[in-house]
């Protein structure tokens, strides 16, 4: 039995030392992390089958979980048990979230009962509520210096994200483009996430030497 957990733990050490990995393969595998995830993402949107769909999702997660680990280890930092369990949360809640996107959320405009319509229109809601939520828990366990990124993080992307909104709005006003109202309204949030990933990266690597 003792043997067993120790050759458990032997697998997953690799993965957990990658901060210990020379440079330049923390780097490639930071990259590859990158090219995978975003690959995930591809298969989406060229490909409709469930299948692909189901393979696409798993791609994207393994991608997420590489690239946790490997901005981590690029930044000369160590996966700890709260990002550990930020991760077991948030992943789940995102692939429900991409299911219900993908494969409930279209079903709404064959639903007469209008009840039920609201219902489903507003199931996406919440696996976005359980990001939010284990975010805020995430915070609730960082130290003083942490929580300081986090928080220049979170206004950097309000900042970034209601300029850019602001400048399409006066864009539309204009006629210069043409906006879909709805559509900008859905990418507040994952926009909002996307800036506030790349602020906490550029954080943590401003202050890495501090």
């Amino acid at each position: 039995m003792t043997h067993m957990s120790a050759a458990a733990v032997g697998k997953k050490m690799p993965m957990d030392k990658m901060s210990e990995w020379p440079t330049w393969l923390r780097w490639s595998a930071w990259l590859v992390s990158w090219a995978v995830y975003l690959g995930g993402f591809a298969l989406l949107l060229m490909f409709h089958s469930l299948v692909v769909q189901g393979l696409a999702l798993a791609v994207i997660c393994m991608g997420l979980v590489l690239l946790t680990h490997a901005t981590k280890a690029v930044l000369n930092e160590r996966m700890r048990k709260v990002d550990r369990w930020q991760v077991r949360v948030v992943l789940p809640a995102f692939v429900v979230y991409m299911v219900l996107m993908l494969d409930v959320w279209p079903t709404y405009s064959r639903i007469e009962l209008p009840w039920l319509k609201v219902i489903v229109a507003l199931l996406p809601l919440l696996p976005l509520v359980v990001v939010v939520w284990a975010m805020m828990r995430y915070m609730a366990h960082c130290d003083e210096l942490e929580r300081r990124q986090q928080l220049e993080a979170i206004g950097i992307a309000a900042a970034v994200v209601s300029l850019v909104g602001f400048a399409l709005g006066l864009l539309a006003a204009t006629k210069l483009i043409a906006v879909d109202g709805a559509l900008v309204l859905l990418l507040i949030f994952p926009a909002l996430c996307v800036v506030y990933g790349l602020a906490c990266g550029w954080n943590r690597w401003r202050w890495r030497g501090r």
